[in-house]
């Protein structure tokens, strides 16, 4: 058993849930908040007036986002067993209704997303070359880029035929209190919602929630109005309704009642490119840090709390217990079984191989996808929905059958989709199989999604992120799990499917996956130290190719500090190849720190210092002095990188920092 993927790892047995952390930034947690219920935004003209009032102008989805990164108080979910637990974490994602949307058909969207994502992080950390200040970082904490990667990375979850994780469960249909026609309005943005030019692909199941809210001026609206609009709202839409009353002016930092917004954590990389390309273009520094009423924001912390707990959550556990029982139960017995045994087979005993989509055989398009109404659609959705209310067993199970009926089909990206949440969903929940066995199931499962997104499909998107989770799941879950986290690391990096940035990156969460590996004994049998420090070294080179001295350094930094741990002398001084390339590498970084970091001319006067370097010369080990620049973090951060994160890439101003939670993993 200590030898297993999960041996000698405490919890053994137990779900990650119950052993993770509650930092914002644990891999488990952004896992949790990145796929979740999606609810768009649809208002009306004059809505959108109202809220561009206030400053925001983006209209009320760009308001209410902030607000749906975490419900407010405990959100309880029944399970399909219908045992209830209640969670304080739960998220939505508000979107604008129409976005994101991505064809059937291979496109260059998913190359372009990770490339968007390689962008945003270098540009942070072109900034924090030029602005670096030398501050003390956590000596057991990797780089905040690497949280900053992967949060951007599941950020940008496109709206796509082959997963309904972006499909909206509901939709916010919005007028204001200035309407003319209310009621007419309403009707009139339904059916836009249904069809016309606005309508959602044929792909996307139309029957999701619709909910109607009521933005209601409180400075210049009659409140009385207002309220018998409701009351005729709920009459003819029904209970799924809502007033919400804010104040139409902006909010101003001096206003006693004003409190700062936070920024959405969940920008997509386009986003934020284009924040800092207009933050470029801007020659004085504009504080990005938007304000709100107090009362407007406990308005709609109560509007968000009461849709997501009374209408959306109850919905989504009716549809889940409505398609378990009517599709997906049928499915398990015998005689579903037998229907997909006639699917790969005809009765004359051809084979499977003479099945192609669109054919009489297959509920498989042959312009790429599902139609929702087919029984492979509407388990996709149960097994997302369950995934979404953290039911992870169901939604492994559903996953798991889903996998034969894509692969006969030869719905390669449907199946490559469906191997990777089965992976995920059982690397979370508890399982009762033993260890070998568990390992070699999830092995394959992410062979396949691998192999049918990288060669199948060329979804680049798709292959970095089911991996890169997958890495980031067994390493929590430890034991040799660290060794199969590192094995998925190489195979990216083989594969040659993320630009410089990541490939450093990633091999800084290599060397951060070894060094987790605790030994055995007073000399630590079994530990990874020196293949930990082996990966500090390539990613130091990574980082120093590409003119980043300040991440090489630290990298060399946590390379000596793996090697001092080891028993003896048994660092690098007795292998004469490894020694002269630490050696090279400290060259480079000594000419670049030099350069990059030449006093100015307010300096001028100063002795100039030279920068400490990680490696003596003279003797070619990794010494034990203290590194000159060993930080990135801002005074504050905690150790971690929120604020480097979603700071502007300009020069700061003193106190202009915003005050975020912690954004690097430990």
């Amino acid at each position: 058993m200590a030898g297993s993927v999960f041996g000698g790892a405490p919890g053994l047995g137990k779900s990650l849930l119950d052993s993770g952390t509650d930092s914002p930034s644990d891999p488990l947690n952004l896992i949790l908040k990145s796929f979740v219920p999606h609810i768009s935004i649809y208002g009306s003209p004059d809505v959108d007036e109202l809220v561009g009032e206030k400053g925001f102008r983006g209209g009320l989805w760009e308001l209410l986002r902030p607000f749906g990164e975490r419900i407010q108080g405990k959100v309880t979910i029944r399970d399909s067993n219908g045992a209830a637990r209640s969670w304080e974490d739960f998220a939505v994602r508000f979107t604008r209704f129409g976005e994101g949307v991505e064809e059937p058909s291979p496109t260059e969207k998913s190359a372009d997303a990770v490339v968007q994502v390689e962008r945003v992080v270098e540009r942070h950390l072109r900034y924090a070359e030029d602005s670096y200040m030398g501050l003390e970082e956590e000596a057991e904490a990797t780089s905040p880029y690497y949280a900053l990667y992967l949060r951007r990375l599941l950020s940008g979850i496109p709206l796509a035929s082959h997963e309904s994780f972006a499909h909206p469960v509901a939709c916010v249909i919005a007028i204001s209190s200035r309407c003319e026609a209310p009621i007419e309005a309403l009707r009139r943005l339904y059916a836009e919602t249904t069809q016309g030019d606005k309508k959602l692909p044929v792909w996307v199941d139309g029957e999701y929630l619709r909910y109607y809210v009521l933005v209601h001026d409180e400075e210049k609206s009659d409140i009385t109005k207002s309220m018998a609009l409701f009351d005729q709202m709920k009459r003819h839409f029904g209970l799924h309704c809502h007033l919400l009353r804010i104040r139409s002016s902006e909010a101003a930092e001096t206003d006693d009642d004003s409190i700062p917004l936070p920024r959405s954590d969940w920008m997509t990389p386009a986003e934020e490119l284009a924040d800092i390309e207009r933050s470029d273009r801007q020659e004085d520094f504009e504080d990005p840090t938007r304000h709100i009423f107090g009362s407007d924001a406990t308005a709609i912390r109560t509007f968000v709390r009461e849709m997501v707990t009374q209408s959306v959550i109850p919905t989504m556990e009716r549809n889940v217990s409505l398609w378990n029982d009517q599709v997906a139960s049928r499915r398990r017995g015998l005689s579903g079984r037998f229907m997909s045994l006639s699917k790969r087979f005809t009765f004359g005993g051809s084979s499977r191989s003479s099945i192609t989509p669109g054919s009489g055989s297959t509920n498989y398009d042959a312009l790429g996808f599902y139609r929702p109404e087919t029984p492979e659609a509407i388990m996709r959705r149960l097994a997302d929905f369950a995934f979404m209310l953290r039911d992870w067993k169901l939604a492994m199970s559903t996953y798991d059958l889903l996998r034969t009926d894509f692969q006969n089909d030869k719905a390669w990206r449907y199946h490559a989709a469906a191997n990777e949440m089965a992976a995920l969903a059982l690397l979370i929940m508890p399982q009762n199989m033993s260890s070998k066995t568990r390992i070699e199931t999830i092995n394959q499962m992410l062979e396949q999604a691998f192999y049918s997104y990288h060669t199948r499909c060329s979804s680049l998107y798709g292959a970095i992120r089911c991996t890169i989770l997958a890495l980031e799941l067994l390493r929590l879950r430890g034991g040799s799990g660290i060794d199969e986290a590192v094995r998925w690391g190489i195979r990216v990096l083989e594969a040659r499917l993320m630009g410089p940035v990541g490939d450093a990156l990633l091999r800084e969460r290599m060397a951060i996956c070894y060094a987790s590996k605790s030994g055995a004994g007073s000399q630590a049998w079994g530990s990874r130290r020196r293949k930990s420090a082996m990966w500090s070294v390539l990613s130091a080179e990574a980082w120093i190719v590409q003119a980043k001295y300040v991440q090489g350094q630290r990298c060399l930094k946590d390379a000596r500090k793996m090697y001092a741990l080891l028993p003896g002398e048994c660092g690098v001084q007795k292998f004469g190849v490894a020694s002269d390339f630490l050696a090279h590498l400290n060259d480079q970084l000594k000419e670049g720190l030099r350069v990059e970091y030449a006093p100015r001319e307010d300096e001028s006067d100063e002795e100039e210092e030279e920068p400490e370097l990680l490696v003596d010369e003279e003797s070619e080990t990794l010494d034990a002095r203290k590194a000159r620049r060993t930080s990135l973090i801002a005074p504050g951060a905690g150790g971690g990188g929120a604020a480097l994160e979603t700071a502007p890439l300009t020069p700061m101003k003193p106190g202009l920092e915003e005050e975020k939670g912690p954004d690097g993993f430990g």
